[in-house]
């Protein structure tokens, strides 16, 4: 028998009709319905069971991972009611009072205050909807850079630097977790933010690697080329796309948070589900680098020895932790050699992004270490530099999300002395 899911909407939840066989062949439909359910922020569901004339272990499984699910979001996935089969193995295994609403029938609608809050919309921007924006302050945070990035030569390495990555620390750029053997064969694309420093090594397929701080250990990382700054943002937001079917365009996301403060530069952190990345990876040690055959030559040929590029967007249905500086414009000081256009606009800056198993967040905005924290306990699957291919019909395309949290604050550049 197949097994059907039909929604039924309620002011105050979603309810979720299932008919049929709920066991190892038809159980997963319901975890994928719940799941999208989650993603587009219905976060009060209820399961109504009485046409369901089957429940297996399988099933039983299902049914208590899409109960986590809802509740790692901040909201609930109860059984409202049940077919007489599926009650019996309920109330056989012990479930019933987990997965089941109580006698009272309304235990698995959310409180009243959440509720507003995961429909509130608090600005409407373009394509964009912000959930609990907050301003940050007009202090800026104080940013460094290492290194340039066209220093790609072997000889050009001797003098990296080594920076740490304390809980309030960020840091975006090519380097490597601090060793004692030669950067130039080891440093890749580099991600630090909360005190977790993740790399990349410069070869194909390669996996990340990743130090987190624990007890007096604090993680550092062997810079070439960096952007770093200390300081937690203070601006922050939940965002979404405005219309169900579109997605939010990591340039223009960051256009709207320009908006909102009168600064030439920002540092942006951004946790959210991804629509597509567009970016590239270092495939080569800088090692092997010389005056005619370096990354950063203007043939593209060349490059594309150096560099592997996204030819579509990638890593759809899945969660990204984004790091980056941008400007309003191309900067007039030593912060424009790490910047680049983020689309067609006037918008640049420099971003990486650290991929991670899809992991749901609660809608509207949150606090910036908990979200790293609770993000970064799966295991990275990828870190990529993003860029910006906008060209028509021939160009990749620009990064885009489909929800998420973003934290923002103005950035001042201490200027390279020498």
């Amino acid at each position: 028998m197949e097994m059907t899911i039909d929604r039924r909407e309620t002011q105050e939840s979603l309810e979720l009709v299932v008919s049929g066989r709920l066991d190892a062949e038809h159980a997963g439909e319901l975890a994928r319905v719940v799941d999208e359910e989650l993603r587009r922020g219905h976060h009060a569901l209820a399961l109504d069971l009485r046409d369901c004339g089957f429940l297996s272990s399988a099933g039983i499984r299902v049914l208590f991972e899409i109960h986590r699910a809802a509740q790692g979001v901040g909201g609930r996935c109860l059984i409202r009611s049940a077919s007489e089969p599926v009650r019996k193995v309920l109330e056989l295994t012990r479930l019933a009072p987990l997965l089941m609403e109580s006698a009272a029938g309304s235990a698995a609608v959310l409180p009243a205050a959440a509720a507003r809050r995961h429909t509130a919309v608090d600005l409407e921007r373009g394509p964009i909807r912000f959930i609990g924006l907050e301003q940050p302050p007009a202090t800026p945070l104080r940013g460094r850079l290492v290194g340039t990035p066209g220093g790609f030569m072997p000889a050009d390495l001797v003098a990296a630097e080594r920076l740490r990555v304390p809980p309030d620390g960020f840091a975006i750029g090519l380097a490597a977790l601090a060793d004692d053997s030669p950067l130039a064969a080891r440093a890749g694309e580099m991600l630090a933010a909360c005190g977790v420093a993740f790399d990349r090594r410069p070869q194909p397929f390669s996996v990340v690697d990743y130090l987190a701080a624990a007890g007096d250990l604090v993680p550092e990382v062997d810079a070439a080329a960096a952007v770093a700054w200390q300081g937690m943002p203070q601006g922050r937001a939940g965002f979404e796309a405005a219309a169900d079917d579109e997605a939010v365009p990591l340039d223009e996301l960051v256009g709207e948070l320009f908006a909102q403060t009168s600064a030439d530069a920002l540092a942006v952190v951004v946790v959210g589900e991804i629509q597509g990345l567009v970016g590239a990876e270092l495939i080569r040690p800088l090692a092997e680098a010389t005056t005619a055959d370096r990354p950063g030559s203007p043939r593209r040929e060349i490059a594309a020895r150096w560099l592997s590029f996204s030819r579509e967007p990638v890593h759809v249905r899945r969660t990204a932790l984004i790091v980056g500086v941008a400007t309003r414009r191309e900067p007039r000081c030593s912060l424009a050699a790490f910047v680049r256009p983020l689309g067609s606009g006037t918008t640049q800056g420099h971003f990486h992004a650290v991929v991670f198993p899809l992991r749901p967040l609660k809608r509207g905005s949150g606090d910036l270490a908990a979200t790293v924290t609770d993000v970064t306990t799966a295991e990275p699957l990828g870190l990529m530099h993003l860029l910006a291919d906008p060209q028509p019909v021939l160009g990749t395309g620009r990064s885009q999300l489909v929800r998420g949290r973003c934290w923002f604050a103005p950035l001042a550049i201490e200027e390279q002395r020498g």
